[in-house]
């Protein structure tokens, strides 16, 4: 049995191919970012859905659509296989009859980066990487951290001077070397990280410098498909910082449409809070290039609060575009109210995560997201890591009473009223 069909890198700049057994982070070339590449005719020829039936739940189910050449390098803690969860209170709220949620807070170390750096670090054990390095605000450095300590590896992460105190000792008890990274805007990083690959031969965890990454992410595209019967849902919305999930799961979609699994494509909808939205700001003004723009200090969203997506968000731009879908901003008190809609679905989301949900509420009012339409959130990290929000968006009950069988009989006649 073939256990990968990939067969190379591509730049998606200069189009020169490279050997996957190269430790390649962007192109040696140009310096632009490469793509895993697949024979896709053979897999159409050797491989069906049925095939995965009986597999178990995690993401290395689907290890053909990889570029790990080895199981004997495979690095896991269970990532991936997250229900999807239909919704029982924010659908009838908008009227939408098939809205569902992908809840990643149920990740090994609650955020869907673990799907990322599963791949990406077995792939790094594969290439006899002994160290490596990745930049974060909390939840990349803590599922880098830990996917590092089980296979040996040497972590460092820049955690940007913004993360909370929960996620930047998260790194630290997974054993990761840390830093506090201060910075103005989100250029400055990603030049120090592209120069860092090209004169110290760096080797990069992060999002789209490292190749691999995203590649987990196609993830969500065979998952979903799959439980709804092979169908893609009509619209995924996905909360967006550098990209990296939204653009893997377009991946995704694509090559089981190619495959002829899928019998249409989903639209994709890229979600970023108002105060720093790049990517929302390009697409209203017609672009496929996104500049600078925001302040990440404005907003509690704190992991999608980037203000200058990696090479102009090309290819988040790219799969919305060719999607069909949108782009859409929310501001802090949207992202609130949707973390309190989510806890009434049992789900317990940290601010990023709940902008997806935001999102929909707005596009249902805009017209964008009709209601006969098959709508899947991506709920991407727990609210328990950035526990501030969540009291924020849920102040503490003001009802008190002492151990006091009386008391408590008033209390409940206060609440229930009988």
């Amino acid at each position: 049995m073939t256990w990968s069909y990939a067969t190379n890198f591509l730049c998606d700049r200069c189009s020169s191919e490279f050997s996957l057994s190269e430790s390649l982070n962007t192109c040696p070339k140009c310096g632009g970012l490469l793509e895993v590449q697949y024979d896709l005719p053979k897999m159409k020829r050797e491989l069906s859905p049925k095939m995965f039936a009986s597999r178990d739940t995690s993401i290395w189910r689907w290890h053909e659509f990889y570029p790990l050449r080895d199981a004997a390098n495979v690095i896991s803690l269970g990532e991936g296989g997250t229900l999807l969860t239909p919704s029982i209170y924010a659908g009838p709220k908008l009227g939408l009859e098939n809205l569902y949620f992908k809840n990643d807070t149920l990740m090994p170390t609650g955020s869907f980066k673990d799907r990322g750096f599963s791949l990406a670090i077995s792939f790094a054990k594969e290439l006899g990487i002994h160290r490596g390095l990745t930049y974060s605000s909390g939840n990349a450095g803590a599922s880098f951290a830990a996917y590092a300590a089980r296979a040996g590896i040497e972590a460092t992460v820049l955690v940007e001077y913004l993360a909370n105190p929960v996620k930047k000792a998260t790194i630290g008890l997974y054993g990761a070397t840390m830093a506090t990274l201060h910075f103005e805007n989100m250029t400055e990083i990603t030049d120090m990280l592209e120069k860092g690959v090209k004169e110290l031969g760096l080797y990069q965890f992060v999002n789209f410098i490292n190749p691999v990454r995203h590649e987990a992410m196609k993830s969500y595209a065979y998952e979903i498909s799959e439980t709804l019967n092979w169908q893609a849902p009509d619209v995924m919305v996905h909360p967006v910082g550098t990209g990296g999930g939204i653009w893997g799961a377009w991946k995704g979609f694509c090559e089981l449409h190619t495959l002829g699994w899928i019998e249409k494509l989903p639209k994709m909808v890229a979600v970023q809070p108002t105060a720093t939205g790049p990517i929302t700001r390009a697409f209203q003004s017609g672009l496929r290039k996104a500049e600078r723009y925001g302040d990440s200090t404005k907003t509690i969203a704190q992991s999608i609060a980037g203000n200058a997506p990696i090479q102009g968000g090309e290819r988040v731009m790219n799969a919305i575009y060719d999607s069909g879908g949108f782009a859409e901003s929310v501001t802090d008190d949207e992202i609130l109210e949707a973390m309190r809609w989510l806890g009434r679905e049992g789900i317990c989301a940290e601010p990023a995560s709940a902008a997806s949900l935001a999102a929909v509420k707005r596009a249902v009012v805009e017209g964008r997201i009709k209601p006969d339409e098959r709508v899947v959130c991506v709920i991407t990290g727990s609210g328990l890591k950035q526990s501030s929000a969540v009291q924020r968006a849920i102040p503490e009950s003001m009802l008190r009473l002492d151990a006091d069988y009386n008391q408590l009989a008033k209390l409940l006649v206060e609440i229930w009223g009988h």
